[in-house]
This record gives structure tokens, C-alpha cells and sequence, in this order.
């Protein structure tokens, strides 16, 4: 079996790799492509193919995974006669991993020509997922097909979703990240609290993820508050478009979100202050200011 991977950034590598670590000790092939020419090169000196441009890789592919920054990425090598949609192999599957739009992907799957079969994919795990192979994969799928692909699909996702028909995935990517956003936000109105009222945040914390309270957003996101690090390995740019795409899901859903227009604009206002390469948790920043008081531990 051909395999092709468009997008090799953060999540691409991990499981392109993965991936490669598969068809070394398999029959199958890995074909890359990325903008990144020095990635690109480094997985073919262990054993990828260099796909060259989509027209041309993409005839050879039995399967296809993207893994882009965002929709417009993904039109832009959906369509046209270079496109995917125009150049993948007769009865091929494209499984699309990126944050993605429903209304977008509608566009693409109704363009698409039925021979092909088209998931979307999104995966949950942050970058030490991908590179570990313990990803969580949310599939809009039909399960005889799930079925065909799971094997694949377990070289770098250890928990696969079958969340149901298309753009199932996308919405529940979606649907996830917006809790997450909104309890992110509200970690630093509570340690606030915390602290105007004197309270050793470091033991706030540990009732905190021993309560009703505890989730994965309370147990991990705050040390990094009080650590000041805001925790630097997703951006603040990336964290406000994600939330663009949750307000826009309501929207396109008929579903009114106050709650995420509030917070939209919130991480609107800490991108715009801060800048967009800014740790994601800068948002606190925000709250940190306006009391003039910094969120930290004591030693």
C-alpha cells in the first residue's frame, strides 16, 4: 500500500513518523510533501519518498493523510486540476487530521468524485501524542470502512472514534476545544480569587483537581500559570482561531454561544496585546493586569 502525508509541522511529524516507522518493517511506502524542503529531506535519508508536488504523488496514493494549519489550506490543495480531488488514486481514502470547518469540508465533500472516500479525521494529543503514537482520533466514518483502515490508523492513534457520517470528526473536535477554552479562561478568575483572598495557590491547586472541579484543563494548564510560563507549547494565535472555528460551528449550527463570544473576544484582545506567537495561556495575562497582581506559587 502507497501512503501519502501532506504537512509535516508539529502533529504532521509525529505521525508521518510513525508512520515511516511502520513501512520500514512493512511492504508499504511512505510518500511526503510539506513547504519545509529540510523536513522533507530528513524522512527521505530514513527511507520516505519525496512526493514532489500533490499532482504528481498523489496518483500513487491508496491513502492520503493531511495535516494543515487550517481550512484555507486545505481548499487550497483540495481543488483545481493540481488537487487532490483531481489526482488521488481511483478508490484512494483521504483522512483529514487538521482543525478544520464543517461548512468548508462540506464544500470539499460535495466535490469530491465517488470513487474517492473522504474521513475527516481531526486528532486530539498535542505533539507528544503524535510522536508517542497515542493520539486520539475523532472519525466522521463509516464503520466497514473504519474497520479497513483500523490497523493503519493504530500506528499512531491509540484511541480511535467513530463519532459518525461525515464532519462528525470536526464537530467533536471542535466541541472538546471549546470547554476546554472556556474553563482556561475561567482558572484565572478563580486563582484570582484565590489570591485577593490570601490563599496558597499551590494548595488552591490540589483541591482544585480533587473536586468537582477536576479536569484536564484544571490539572495541567494551572502550574503553568503559576509557574509564569503560560505554557509555551501552543500559541496564542492558534488558541483564537480555534475559537474563531467554535463560533463559527454555532453559528453555522443556529446555535446561539454567549459564553463563546465572550471568550472569543477575550483571546481576541490577548492575541492583539501579547502577539500571536505568544504562550496560549497569556490570556490569564490579561486578568493578571487588570488586578495588578501576578498568579505564582509561593516557595
Amino acid at each position: 500500500m502507497n501512503i501519502g502525508f501532506i504537512g509535516l509541522g508539529n502533529m504532521g511529524a509525529g505521525m508521518a513518523n510513525n508512520l515511516l516507522n511502520h513501512c520500514n518493517n512493512s511492504n508499504d511506502k511512505l510518500f511526503v510533501l510539506d513547504l519545509n524542503e529540510i523536513v522533507v529531506s530528513d524522512f527521505e535519508a530514513r527511507g520516505a519518498f519525496n512526493g514532489e508536488s500533490v499532482s504528481k504523488m498523489c496518483p500513487q496514493c491508496d491513502v492520503l493523510f493531511t495535516s494543515l494549519p487550517s481550512s484555507k489550506e486545505v481548499n487550497l490543495l483540495a481543488f483545481g486540476t493540481e488537487g487532490i480531488l483531481h489526482n488521488l488514486k481511483q478508490g484512494a481514502t483521504w483522512f483529514e487530521t487538521s482543525t478544520n470547518e464543517l461548512s468548508e469540508w462540506e464544500k470539499v465533500r460535495k466535490s469530491a468524485p465517488t470513487h474517492l472516500t473522504l474521513v475527516d479525521s481531526p486528532v486530539s494529543g498535542g505533539s507528544e501524542g503524535a510522536t508517542a503514537g497515542t493520539l486520539t482520533m475523532f472519525l466522521g466514518i463509516d464503520k466497514e470502512v473504519l474497520k479497513k483502515f483500523e490497523t493503519l490508523l493504530k500506528v499512531f492513534s491509540s484511541n480511535l472514534l467513530c463519532m459518525g457520517p461525515s464532519g462528525s470528526g470536526y464537530v467533536t473536535k471542535l466541541v472538546q476545544l471549546h470547554l476546554n477554552y472556556l474553563v482556561a479562561q475561567g482558572i484565572g478568575e478563580t486563582l484570582m480569587m484565590g489570591a485577593k483572598a490570601n490563599l496558597d495557590l499551590n494548595t488552591l491547586h490540589s483541591v482544585l483537581i480533587n473536586s468537582c472541579s477536576q479536569s484536564y484543563v484544571v490539572e495541567n494548564y494551572i502550574p503553568k500559570v503559576l509557574d509564569g510560563s503560560y505554557d509555551d507549547s501552543f500559541s496564542l494565535g492558534l488558541a483564537e482561531k480555534d475559537i474563531k472555528l467554535i463560533v463559527e460551528l454555532g453559528r453555522h449550527l443556529g446555535i446561539s454561544m454567549p459564553l463563546g463570544e465572550k471568550v472569543y473576544k477575550t483571546y481576541q484582545e490577548a492575541k492583539m496585546k501579547y502577539g500571536e506567537e505568544s504562550p496560549h495561556l497569556s490570556v490569564v495575562r490579561l486578568i493578571e493586569e487588570k488586578h495588578n497582581q501576578k498568579l505564582r506559587k509561593k516557595n
